[in-house]
């Protein structure tokens, strides 16, 4: 079994590529694969096999969709359990979430949406998070969400990620696409954003395609190949914060495994390499370019 290194790359496991996956001999250009726990917790028959095959060629990472951090529900400890057990069977070391609540008094919200950062949010905030990991026994690994909307009174997204951490040793998985997309779509600058994050608490990467809407501003779709500005962003991230597992992101118009694995490898070498031509990011925009007019039908 390999193991997840700093230098490993990976994509989330999909329905559309399962057969595959179990028919095939470990692919050496994936190195882990990641899920969404409540997706499988509460399978048995042929999918649970066909997990259970997989997770004997390939490391697991589990990111979750259901814990809702910071919403002000009492925190469901049942579930955390659940999760827990689930970890443990398959061994799976890391498990992350979002930072963002998707939950209200009458239930769940079916999305994500920001929190308040604000200073006396803290140590609400930090006690929900040391109980998860008092009873996963890992360190919570919580991600930067893409947000639309801001409160008043935020204060910068690296600055309250730096005291979570600080009070409770959580740990980040860094979305660079989400901090391109909103730094667009709020105004500032992505990469001084990154470089205010404590590089010591990052888990692992995600990265991911976008839309760009008629009035200038990002959708995060996870539905497009990665754009050529979102790569050198991901290469000063690696330049600057080093390198840790990549995760390539694709939920929508999923495409074969081998032009995903392809799409991965292209990024994961410019990440790791840090002595890029102008003319070879000028070559990925056009092969981006070209995947997203055979996506929309006109070539």
């Amino acid at each position: 079994m390999r193991t997840i290194t700093p230098f490993s790359k990976g994509i989330g496991l999909r329905n559309e590529h399962m057969d595959i996956l179990c028919q095939q001999p470990a692919n050496i250009d994936i190195d882990f694969l990641e899920l969404a726990p409540e997706n499988w917790m509460s399978i048995g028959g042929v999918k649970q096999d066909a997990l259970e095959i997989i997770a004997e060629k390939y490391p697991l990472v589990a990111h979750g969709l259901s814990l809702s951090i910071g919403d002000a529900q009492p925190l469901n400890k049942e579930f955390v359990k659940q999760v827990g057990t689930f970890l443990d069977k398959f061994n799976i070391e890391i498990y992350s979430e979002h930072l963002s609540f998707s939950r209200d008094s009458k239930g769940y919200l079916y999305d994500l949406l920001p929190i308040p950062r604000h200073r006396e949010n803290l140590n609400y905030l930090s006690g929900r998070i040391n109980a998860v990991q008092d009873i996963l026994q890992r360190p919570l690994v919580l991600e930067n969400i893409s947000y639309y909307y801001s409160y008043p009174g935020d204060i910068e997204e690296a600055e309250f990620f730096s005291q979570l951490i600080e009070k409770t040793q959580c740990e980040i998985l860094l979305d660079i696409n989400n901090v391109f997309v909103n730094a667009t779509n709020h105004g500032y600058n992505a990469l001084e954003m990154i470089k205010g994050l404590p590089s010591k608490a990052i888990r692992y990467f995600h990265i991911a395609g976008h839309l760009k809407q008629q009035d200038n501003s990002l959708l995060d779709t996870h539905g497009k190949a990665v754009t050529a500005e979102v790569i050198e962003l991901a290469r000063h991230v690696f330049d600057f914060h080093g390198p840790r597992p990549l995760l390539l992101e694709r939920d929508h118009f999923v495409p074969s495994l081998e032009e995903l694995t392809q799409e991965l490898c292209q990024i994961h070498q410019y990440a790791m390499n840090g002595n890029h031509e102008q003319n070879e990011i000028e070559a990925y925009a056009l092969s981006t370019k070209q995947h997203a007019l055979s996506d929309a039908g006109i070539c």
